[in-house]
Formats: structure tokens, sequence, C-alpha cells
């Protein structure tokens, strides 16, 4: 390493060997722009998962919990107990206690939260290497840091997750916890300007710093499409599915959709969606085409085959979605809070009321039926997205780190 090099541990949710979420996918770009600037980067999931597939050097380190066979740890702890029971030492007594261990370890099907707060802590406490800076990436892995975490401890956050709560299996846990996380001393770093704010209001005079994400600009890019003729009469939106849960707005979506449509019959209004989804392609309210999960490239080249994004979420922080299209030349319309950084209402995009599918079907009827008002949002939008760098962005996440690891005042 460099002389000026940093060791950074970034603690993250579990990992899917095909899959990833937007939030995972931004933290593995900070993650490889400061590996590429020279620093040591090792990314710890905190659940046992295969090596991803689309994991690349490029993001660091992963020092992921190989799963093993459970019925190999059973034998493992039968032959222990069986070696054990005639002596009866304390000795004996350790080895039963890392062989129970591994069996439960392998049996995550099996574990209920308070079972999966203790392995993680009894494997993390092992695992988190030595380093300048250990980072949390989510609610979840806050404590773990707090505990475990070696050199200055962070908290980089993507969301306000209290009020997602409802989203878990445990709400009434889940609040407590995501609550608590920021309150643990962590050096916090929100990823949006409304998710900083949420923070300081719960928790007045935390330490909180603004460190936001970016686009990948080498696979979503596009150009805003010509003006669309007095006659052009078709119109192709696009929306995230939002993974079933109702915060995304997608009912808020179909609702709008369904109203544009009765409203501006001359028009042939299709309307795809990628990702899950609360309703199915043939609802009643809405139909769509469904395009099932994309990997980056293909999403691109779906933003690209598209006029205009739609996004009616109650509430976001950062989201990449609206950015990526407006990227690609799609003219967007979306809600705020959380876009702040990029949609400016009249200008970048059309920004509306979240849960009022009257607002979004507004927004929307606005830049169908009017082609150049349609042109100069997809314009500004293309020309402000091309400002969300993951180099500017990089280079905010290292001066953070470097200003918390040397004690600065946030």
């Amino acid at each position: 390493m460099a002389a000026n090099s940093l060791r950074v541990n970034i603690v993250v949710p579990p990992l899917h060997r095909e899959k990833f979420t937007g939030g995972i996918l931004c933290i593995l770009e900070h993650a490889h722009q400061l590996h590429k600037r020279g620093h040591q980067v090792t990314i710890i999931p905190t659940r046992p998962c295969d090596a991803p597939a689309w994991f690349k050097k490029e993001f660091g380190t992963l020092l992921h919990w190989a799963p093993q066979s459970a019925g190999g740890a059973l034998g493992r702890l039968a032959g222990t107990l069986a070696r054990w029971l005639p002596r009866r030492d304390e000795a004996g007594k350790a080895d039963i206690r890392r062989d129970f261990m591994a069996l439960v370890r392998n049996l995550p099907q099996l574990w209920t939260p308070e079972i999966e707060q203790a392995v993680q802590h009894h494997e993390l406490r092992r695992m988190i290497p030595p380093a300048d800076i250990t980072i949390a990436t989510q609610y979840s892995t806050a404590l773990p840091v707090y505990l475990f975490g070696t050199g200055k401890l962070g908290y980089f956050m993507q969301h306000y997750e209290v009020i997602f709560a409802n989203d878990t299996p445990d709400p009434e846990q889940t609040h407590k916890v995501a609550a608590l996380s920021y309150r643990l001393g962590l050096e916090m770093m929100a990823n949006s300007p409304w998710l900083y704010d949420q923070v300081d209001k719960a928790v007045p005079g935390a330490s909180l710093r603004l460190s936001p994400s970016a686009l990948d600009h080498n696979i979503f890019n596009g150009a805003p499409k010509p003006l669309a003729g007095p006659d052009d009469r078709k119109v192709t939106l696009i929306s995230y599915g939002g993974r079933n849960v109702a915060w995304k707005g997608f009912k808020e979506m179909a609702e709008a959709t369904a109203m544009v449509r009765r409203r501006l019959p001359h028009y042939q209004i299709d309307w795809h969606v990628y990702g899950g989804a609360a309703l199915p392609p043939d609802n009643p309210i809405a139909p769509y085409k469904d395009l099932g999960f994309l990997q980056p490239l293909a999403l691109a080249e779906a933003y690209r085959q598209a006029d205009i994004l739609l996004s009616a979420s109650w509430y976001e922080s950062f989201p990449l979605f609206p950015a990526e299209a407006m990227a690609c030349g799609l003219a967007a319309v979306t809600t705020q809070p959380g876009t702040e950084q990029y949609a400016i209402p009249g200008q970048t995009a059309e920004v509306v009321e979240p849960q009022s599918p009257e607002s979004v079907a507004a927004g929307l009827e606005r830049l169908i039926a009017d082609h150049a008002h349609r042109r100069r949002i997809a314009q500004a939008g293309w020309e402000m997205a091309r400002s969300l760098t993951w180099e500017a962005a990089g280079d905010t996440m290292e001066a953070n780190i470097r200003s918390i690891i040397a004690g600065s005042p946030s």
C-alpha cells in the first residue's frame, strides 16, 4: 500500500449469488472508488453466502462466510460430545461451543432474529480485520460495527430505515433496532440532504456528513430523443416495480397510468415494468409489460427504448432509477423527498406529490401531451444526470473517511 493509503472495512447486509439491489451496488461502487485510489478495502457480509457471481475484484477483498454442510457440522458436534462425556473437562467445553456454533451458523433457515444476531456477533468478532475505519451500511450492521469494528467507526446510510420497519417480519423490533443505529455514536454519512435532515432531527448533535452516490455513465448513457411530431401518439413508460413494498408507490403509478389512458385515448401508452411489482402484468387497473429482473446493461437498454420514467415513491433517499433513466435521455416523473439533488421541479423532472394518483397523472399527462415540454425536461434532466459522476462521489467519500479518521469535526 502507498504511504497515505487506508485500511477500510465495509460491513454489508447479506449478498445474493445472482441478484443485487441498487443500495448494494452503490456501496460496492464506493468501495471500488476507494480501492482504485490505493486503499485496502475489505467487504464483510453479515450472513453466510456463496461468493456472488457478479462481485468484481475491483470492489476489494470479500470476506464472505462460505456455507458449509450442516450434516458435517452435526457429525463433528456429536463426535466432540462423545469424547467429552467420559471426562467432562473444562477444556472440552470450548470445543463443544465451537462445534455447536458451527452447526447453528450452517442452519440459517432456522434462525430467529435473536439467533441471527448471536451468530453475527460470534462470526464478526473474529472476522473483522484490523483497519483504520470500519463502516456499517444498514441498520442491522450498525451494532456489530459498534461492538467489533476496528479503527474509527462509521455508518454510511442510504435510507431512514425506521420508516421501512413495516416491510420486515418483525416491524416493532426493526423499528427499535433502526432507531438505535443512529444513537450508537458512529460517524454517520448520509447519501442525501433529506436523509441528513431526518437523522439530524432524530439525533440532535450527532456527527453527520453528506456523501452522495452517483451513476455509472459507462452503462447509463444515451441522448434525449428528438422532438416528437404532432402526429406521434405512441409513448412508452418505464417503471421500477418496487419489490412489492407499498412505499414504492406502484399502485399509485397504476392508477395514474389508468387515468392518463382514459384522458388521452388518442395516444397509445405502453407501460414497461422491471423488478417485482405489487400488481400482476394483467391487472385490471393498468396492464403492463413485465421485463423481469434486469442486469445493468439490459436495464440501460430498456430505458433507451422508453420515453418517460414513471416513479411515485412515497419517500426515497437518492434513488438511482430516476437518475439512471435521465442519463439515458428520458424525461422523468418522480416524487420527493430524496431526489432533490437532481430532480428540480419543472426543470429537470416533473416532480409530483407522493401518495396522490391525481398528481402523478397530471405530471405524466403534461409530459405525454406537450411534446416540447417533454423534450425540454429530458434535455435538462440529461444534463443534470451527467454531473452525477462516481469520480466526484468517490472524492467526497474519501474526504469524509479521512476526516473521520483524523478526528475532524463534521
